[in-house]
């Protein structure tokens, strides 16, 4: 005889069909990590992998097809659990049929996963029970089987079959309107039926002015028919409604800067920072902007947040400590010739140094931003003595060379005719 486990509404599952099911948990603590692998056998699951941090449980996400995954909101490093979900939607990572839930200590998070665009399957706030868990997964099994058809014909990108097996289980199901709503809104601008899908997201605010999603679905309309300044309004409105919804932030900061609201752009990606100050694409697009506005001390803040994000990591890079001195030159010549604008400088021409002590590329750099520095201070002195030290390297090779006119312009700068 099969052995059985009972969920709610009396749905009986063998526990060979869940030993088949593959199950990923993510968490940066291993006391949960354990717990959870405690809670999943005794559920009657087998085939368990865990993960502690965001990076490395999305590269076994990328890799591999999982039927279940458990993820902590906060994973102590620069991806959190909501980041995993997202890159793993955005990617295609994650089948339809894949259940995602959210673990948190927050008994707030409702309100944030209802607004997000790319939200759990469910959430789970900590502390909670096998049962507790068990019911969850029985309730979301059962919506995933009433919208597989929907699913399947979005992964096949048959968008008009989408469309009419979400008004079918809207008819059968209306509780599941808004999901069944949402999903025409997307079959229709996949279509490109830009006109048709606003005028559906219309209908949709007018029996519900709040919902964020179709503000966002009418932006992405306003785009395609050439309407940006009305586009950026239903972005506004949309992150007005809630400010988790990234997508939002992303896509106003992008119509900003194609009608040159450059300031308006910055503006709304340190907004968005404020929602994700993880987000290293983020804030190296606040950097690269506030550059070309020429404003330091919002770059140099903006690199430096790339640099702590990125530090000892596979995604440190030289360029970056070369954008924060620059910023820091750019502030020192200016009015902003603080102490803390020295330290700051100090530490990131140490560090370049030592990334690129194999480079002599790098090494001119440092010594050049090195001197200018020192310029800077009214310390001509020092900038002698580190012109010095750098052209003996220059000398012994281990620095690269300068053309005679760039040569000129140093001595020159140092007062050595």
């Amino acid at each position: 005889m099969t052995d059985t486990y009972t969920t709610k509404g009396n749905d009986q599952v063998s526990t060979e069909d869940l030993k088949k099911k593959s199950v990923l948990i993510i968490d940066d603590m291993n006391e949960m990590r354990l717990m959870l692998r405690s809670m999943m056998h005794s559920l009657g699951y087998s085939n368990i992998e865990v993960e502690g941090s965001g990076q490395s449980a999305l590269k076994r996400i990328a890799a591999k097809r999982f039927d279940l995954i458990l993820s902590d909101y906060n994973l102590g490093g620069r991806i959190n659990g909501q980041q995993i979900l997202e890159t793993s939607r955005r990617n295609n990572f994650l089948d339809h049929s894949t259940i995602f839930i959210m673990i948190t200590a927050d008994t707030g998070f409702d309100s944030v996963v209802s607004a997000i665009e790319h939200r759990p399957d469910s959430y789970l706030v900590k502390p909670f029970t096998p049962a507790t868990l068990s019911r969850r997964l029985s309730r979301i099994k059962r919506q995933k089987s009433i919208f597989s058809e929907v699913d399947e014909h979005r992964a096949k990108m048959n968008f008009e079959i989408m469309e009419s097996k979400a008004r079918e289980v809207m008819a059968e199901h209306p509780q599941y309107s808004s999901l069944c709503l949402k999903a025409i809104g997307e079959a229709l601008i996949s279509r490109k039926e830009f006109k048709a899908a606003k005028i559906h997201y219309l209908r949709v605010l007018k029996n519900n002015p709040d919902i964020s999603w179709a503000h966002f679905g009418i932006a992405e309309c306003d785009i395609n028919l050439k309407q940006p300044l009305e586009a950026v309004k239903s972005l506004e409105k949309t992150i007005s409604l809630t400010r988790h919804f990234l997508p939002a932030y992303d896509t106003l900061a992008n119509t900003q800067e194609k009608l040159k609201d450059f300031k308006g752009a910055q503006k709304t990606i340190m907004a968005s920072l404020d929602v994700t100050p993880r987000s290293l694409g983020r804030a190296k697009r606040l950097g690269k902007l506030s550059v070309q506005l020429k404003d330091w001390k919002v770059a140099e803040q903006a690199y430096l947040r790339v640099i702590r994000l990125t530090k000892d990591t596979q995604h440190e890079k030289i360029e970056y400590y070369y954008e924060h001195l620059k910023c820091l030159i750019a502030l020192q010549e200016s009015t902003e010739n603080a102490p803390q604008v020295t330290e700051k400088l100090e530490r990131s021409l140490t560090r370049l140094r030592m990334l690129g002590r194999d480079d002599p590329v790098v090494i001119t750099n440092s010594f050049r931003i090195e001197v200018q520095y020192h310029l800077n201070r009214e310390r001509v002195k020092d900038a002698i003595k580190s012109w010095k030290e750098w052209k003996k390297l220059i000398d012994s090779g281990k620095a690269s060379p300068l053309t005679l006119e760039q040569e000129h312009t140093i001595k020159k700068k140092l007062a050595l005719f």
